[in-house]
């Protein structure tokens, strides 16, 4: 029977050899390598306990020779793959994709616009009449907006005044100002507009009824917020089909206007949100005298997305509904690419004038009549002709659209009609033509053309993260162990051992046990 010593020196020498094997196999750390390989038995045991596929094979038993070199190209393959998926779908992301999403619903009373109404005579008889005969022939100059008076206005009207030789004026710009806000105040107690909103009766609306000084003079703008109507504490849909919506009557005067080379028998019209500008030299159409329009409406409300995206695929465009936007033009207050470019347009007519067009907005002083007859047109040929004229650089006019539109599309019909006897006899002694207007939605639906981006920050950080999985097994576990393993090998983490059992009791006690 061996002695209780040599007994003991067997459990000894079993446990020293337990030890050294399990420091070799499992733990580098503690195999009593020299301080300079630190760093090596470091990485050695990150990559044993690797949450990352394939690395903990790289390093780990070696069931068959070149397995080490098997799992090494295995892993560099995956990462390949990964870095050019990766690559091309950061690439789509910054390109900032786009997709159109278009959404209908019904209309309400409040997608009914506001409707502007211009004479496109700019001065009727009646006011010009309170002019002088200086005045009276300068207008012209101002008001003729058909190409007729760039043809063969201006050398008539040039003859006339040779022959007669210019009066002199009595009438300042100021004059004709303070004249047409006389006539706003007129046009609103005795206008007399007629209107009918949905269901209703034809009534005096002058409730609903506002004027502004616009480049085509005096106009009115019908306002059908003020002509909603409530049954009952519920609101009324007056526009749901097309028997409904807003019928206007309207007035043209007959009477010629003095040196004028024609007249027009007609209205410009504008629909329009009811706090924007209507600028109805740049947008509108036009309804004839003696007839009956019947005006179709379609809403269209384009939402496009703020740079860096470029809005709709051609630029990029400023939103005016952020809480951080300011309105750049000091002559609107509402912002668009029409009103930002017809400021543009007078800003140059006040360098080339040295003052400001009485129908222009702003607060620059009026230029004369005189002054105003000569340079006018000149400045107008050359800014948008491209004239050149050096004394007066055009002044570059950057105007992005607005992220958020609303489009008021018309399809106007007219059909003539004759008076009678008995009406005409009626209507001349007014002295003026008739027109019949009826807005309505014939297809009772607002469509909304919005732009979505195709990745949001979320979903790329999700595809790039279902990418790294698939092809590495990576995890945000993983990018710990990483920032661990860097923390180790820039401090002196590298000369900390794991602290654990030690193995010595460990194999005494499983010894002893059996």
């Amino acid at each position: 029977m061996m002695s209780q010593n040599d007994e003991m020196k067997r459990l000894q020498c079993l446990q020293m050899e337990d030890k050294a094997h399990v420091l070799q196999e499992d733990d580098p750390l503690d195999a009593g390598e020299p301080d300079k390989k630190g760093v090596k038995n470091l990485l050695i045991y990150y990559a044993r306990h690797s949450t990352m596929h394939g690395i903990p094979s790289i390093v780990g038993s070696r069931l068959y020779r070149g397995r080490s070199i098997f799992w090494c190209i295995v892993v560099m393959v995956m990462a390949i793959l990964l870095v050019t998926v990766i690559y091309c779908q950061m690439s789509d992301f910054y390109r900032y994709p786009t997709v159109t999403s278009v959404n209908v619903r019904y209309v309400d009373e409040e997608d009914f616009p506001a409707v502007t109404i211009c004479d496109l005579n700019v001065f009727n008889k009646e006011f010009m009449d309170k002019m002088d005969k200086h005045t009276q022939m300068a207008m012209p100059y101002l008001t003729e907006i058909s190409g007729i008076f760039h043809l063969v206005g201006k050398i008539l009207l040039d003859k006339i005044l040779q022959n007669e030789g210019m009066p002199p004026s009595n009438k300042t710009a100021d004059d004709i100002v303070d004249a047409l806000l006389g006539d706003v105040e007129k046009m609103v107690v005795e206008s007399g507009l007629k209107c009918a909103w949905g269901d209703y009766y034809w009534e005096d609306c002058g409730d609903a009824l506002t004027t502004r000084i616009t480049e085509m003079g005096l106009c009115f703008t019908i306002n059908t917020r003020n002509l909603t109507r409530r049954s009952n504490g519920h609101k009324m849909n007056a526009v749901s089909n097309s028997l409904r919506g807003l019928s206007a009557l309207v007035t043209t005067v007959r009477s010629d206007i003095p040196y004028r080379l024609y007249q027009f028998e007609g209205f410009k019209v504008v629909l329009h949100d009811h706090d924007e500008d209507p600028l109805p030299q740049s947008r509108g159409f036009v309804v004839g005298a003696n007839c009956s329009s019947e005006v179709e409406i379609t809403k269209t409300v384009r939402i496009g997305l703020e740079p860096p995206f470029k809005a709709f695929g051609g630029s990029t465009c400023v939103d005016t509904n952020s809480d951080t936007f300011v309105n750049p033009l000091r002559r609107f207050d509402y912002y668009s690419k029409e009103a930002c470019e017809k400021e543009c347009f007078f800003d140059y007519v006040i360098k080339v004038c040295g003052c400001r067009h009485f129908l222009h907005p702003g607060n620059e002083t009026l230029c004369s009549m005189d002054r105003l007859a000569v340079c006018y047109r000149a400045a107008e040929a050359k800014y948008y002709r491209g004239n050149g004229d050096r004394d007066v650089e055009k002044a570059p006019c950057v105007c992005p659209l607005p992220c958020t539109e609303t489009h008021y599309a018309a399809a106007a019909t007219c059909t003539k009609f004759r008076a009678t006897d008995f009406f005409e006899s009626i209507v001349h002694d007014l002295g003026a033509d008739v027109v019949t207007l009826h807005f309505f939605f014939p297809d009772p639906v607002v469509t909304t053309i919005e732009q979505v981006p195709i990745y949001t920050l979320q979903g790329l950080l999700g595809s790039i993260g279902g990418q790294v999985g698939l092809f590495m097994g990576f995890s945000l576990i993983t990018v710990a162990e990483m920032f661990e393993l860097i923390f180790l090998l820039c401090t002196r983490g590298r000369h900390l051992r794991e602290e654990r059992r030690d193995p010595m009791q460990h194999t005494y006690g499983a010894r002893h046990a059996f």
